[in-house]
C-alpha cells in the first residue's frame, strides 16, 4: 500500500478518528497536527505515530461516509450511470461511484483539503 492510498484512508477515516480523539486528552490536537503534517508531505504512518490509530483504518477508502459497515454486501460493485466522485487533486486515491438519485458521497468535499470533490463519468 502506498502513501497515496493512505491518504484517502486517512481522509475517510477522519469523522470517525475526531470523534474518538475527542474523548482523549490532548488527542484531537495530535490529530490535527498530524493532518498538518500530512498536508505539508509528510508520510501519513509517520505523521500518525503516537496516535494509536489500528493500522487497518489507514488500509484504503472504507465504506461511504454515512453508511454502516453491516449495510455492505461483499463482492458488490456499484454500476452507475453517472458520477464518480475523486479527490480535488488526484492527490489521494479517494474514487466513489455515486448510486443514480443517491446522496453525495462524502458531501461532495476533501475533508482533508476542505474543497469540492471532482466530478467525472463513472
Amino acid at each position: 500500500m502506498d502513501d497515496r492510498e493512505r491518504r484517502a484512508g486517512l481522509c475517510s477515516a477522519l469523522p470517525w478518528l475526531m470523534e474518538d480523539l475527542a474523548e482523549e486528552d490532548g488527542a484531537l490536537a495530535g490529530l490535527r497536527t498530524a493532518v498538518e503534517a500530512v498536508l505539508a508531505g509528510t508520510p501519513v504512518l509517520r505523521a500518525v505515530e503516537g496516535l494509536d490509530i489500528p493500522a487497518h483504518v489507514l488500509d484504503g477508502v472504507g465504506p461511504v461516509r454515512g453508511d454502516e459497515p453491516g449495510d455492505m454486501v461483499f463482492d458488490a460493485v456499484p454500476r452507475a450511470e453517472g458520477e464518480s466522485y475523486r479527490c480535488p487533486d488526484g492527490w489521494c486515491s479517494l474514487n466513489e461511484v455515486r448510486a443514480p438519485g443517491g446522496e453525495l458521497p462524502a458531501g461532495g468535499r476533501c475533508w482533508l483539503r476542505d474543497r469540492p470533490l471532482r466530478v467525472v463519468e463513472a
